[in-house]
């Protein structure tokens, strides 16, 4: 609880009064040099709170908190215990103001009766008070609500996949020697290492046992995924264990790098033939694991197929063949929904989420979205609440240096989305990986 005008001047008082019987006991206990470093003490101490209170980050966020709390109607006026006492208010206390990596976190403790919600309602009008880049908030326990304020964007750079983890780029047919911990260098097929969430952490996308569904204006970023999760997936097809297969309707992103697939096409027709061949092996491998296995661990014999879709909406709404059109959404509407447990993993992208375009999004239970037109798609592609809960996608700036690849990222088992930025996979690089690995991925 804020102290009130009548108890601050109290402290100040009793402050005073112990410095002067200090300064009077030093001068009788060590005569004037002892005064005198009583005095210069008191100095520098005044000196450095001032500073700290009109220049800090901290000293801004407490000496503009009461009136900031104002403005957002956070304040509660006490009750009053006699007829003739003034009404005075209170407002949510700041706890404390810790430096944390990339800015500071703000812990404020909660009135009775109000919610971390009514506090987190709020953050942009934070962010826009501390003048700082961005203001998340969480409740990490009962009664108290962390604000981390970020004073810059961590993702405003764009970045390589060089710095991105690679691993199995040794050759397979080697014989690794024997180790107690885990091999580096064995060519992982589960998930692929994209870029990086704004705290720093890697990337990491999920693709074994999961679909992913990319929504994003043009532009947005959406080939940085593409690309990316088939240079993660490079080593693991190298060693049979994965198999790519591309669909690309406008034969301008995945066509440039088409020796690395085990199957490419960009005619409507061989592309929904392609989807069907899919579904089909899916039936059959159903029909093998029934009863005998529960979760597919991949083989060269039967390896985990990544059914990547270029243009989704292309395939699902825009196809003027409305025979195509059926047979694409029926052929979609098997694989997302049977195709996970069996090996397979379909990774679509899409400039329209609207239900019209895309009818299946709820069918991929990981969903990545990138720039957006309007705020209602942020819902759209990660789900309800999903932009009050800090994904406003479309706000992230059209400047592909600033933009490109940047976006949020909605998990299956965790609700608040994670801002992130995808490396940037350029020709050179494309260029690079098809001069290193063999025609179709260097499967087996």
């Amino acid at each position: 609880m804020p102290m009130s005008p009548r108890l601050t001047r109290r402290v100040v008082a009793y402050a005073a009064t112990a410095l002067l019987v200090l300064y009077v006991a030093a001068d009788l206990r060590f005569g004037p040099a002892g005064s005198f470093l009583v005095a210069a003490g008191t100095i520098v101490a005044l000196v450095a709170v001032v500073w700290w209170w009109f220049f800090s980050f901290a000293g801004h966020v407490r000496r503009g908190w009461p009136k900031l709390t104002h403005g957002l109607g956070l304040w509660k006026q006490d009750p009053i215990k006699r007829i003739n006492e003034e009404f005075s208010y209170a407002w949510p206390s700041i706890a404390r103001v810790k430096r944390v990596a990339g800015g500071f976190v703000v812990r404020v403790r909660l009135l009775p009766g109000q919610t971390p919600g009514d506090v987190g309602d709020h953050v942009e009008g934070i962010a826009h008070a501390w003048r700082v880049f961005r203001v998340d908030a969480s409740s990490p326990s009962r009664g108290v609500v962390d604000l981390r304020a970020w004073v810059a964007d961590p993702l405003d750079k764009p970045f390589g996949p060089t710095t991105l983890a690679m691993p199995g780029l040794r050759d397979v047919d080697s014989k690794p020697e024997r180790r107690s911990v885990p091999d580096p260098w064995a060519p992982t097929y589960d998930s692929v290492e994209l870029g990086r969430c704004d705290d720093g952490s890697p990337w990491v996308l999920r693709l074994h046992g999961t679909h992913v569904l990319v929504a994003g204006v043009t532009g947005a970023g959406k080939g940085s995924v593409l690309w990316g999760v088939t240079r993660g997936l490079l080593p693991a097809a190298r060693a049979g264990l994965v198999e790519l297969w591309a669909c690309d309707p406008k034969r301008m992103e995945l066509s440039y790098g088409r020796a690395l697939f085990q199957r490419y096409s960009s005619d409507p027709t061989e592309m929904v033939e392609m989807l069907e061949d899919a579904v089909t092996e899916m039936s059959a491998r159903a029909d093998r694991f029934a009863g005998k296995v529960r979760k597919h661990e991949p083989t060269p014999d039967c390896p985990f197929i990544v059914v990547m879709v270029d243009e989704l909406a292309f395939l699902t709404a825009y196809q003027p063949d409305r025979d195509l059109r059926k047979r694409a959404d029926a052929a979609l509407a098997t694989l997302t929904s049977q195709g996970r447990s069996v090996g397979f993993c379909v990774l679509g992208a899409l400039q329209d989420p609207r239900k019209e375009v895309m009818n299946l999004r709820n069918l991929f239970p990981d969903r990545i979205a990138l720039r957006l037109d309007e705020p209602a798609q942020v819902d759209m592609v990660l789900g309800n609440g999903a932009r009050d809960r800090g994904a406003t996608a479309d706000l992230i700036s059209p400047l592909p240096e600033l933009g490109a690849g940047v976006g949020f990222v909605k998990r299956d088992t965790q609700p608040k989305p994670v801002r992130v930025r995808a490396a940037y996979v350029s020709d050179a690089d494309i260029d690079a990986l098809v001069r290193d690995f063999p025609a179709g991925g260097g499967a087996a």
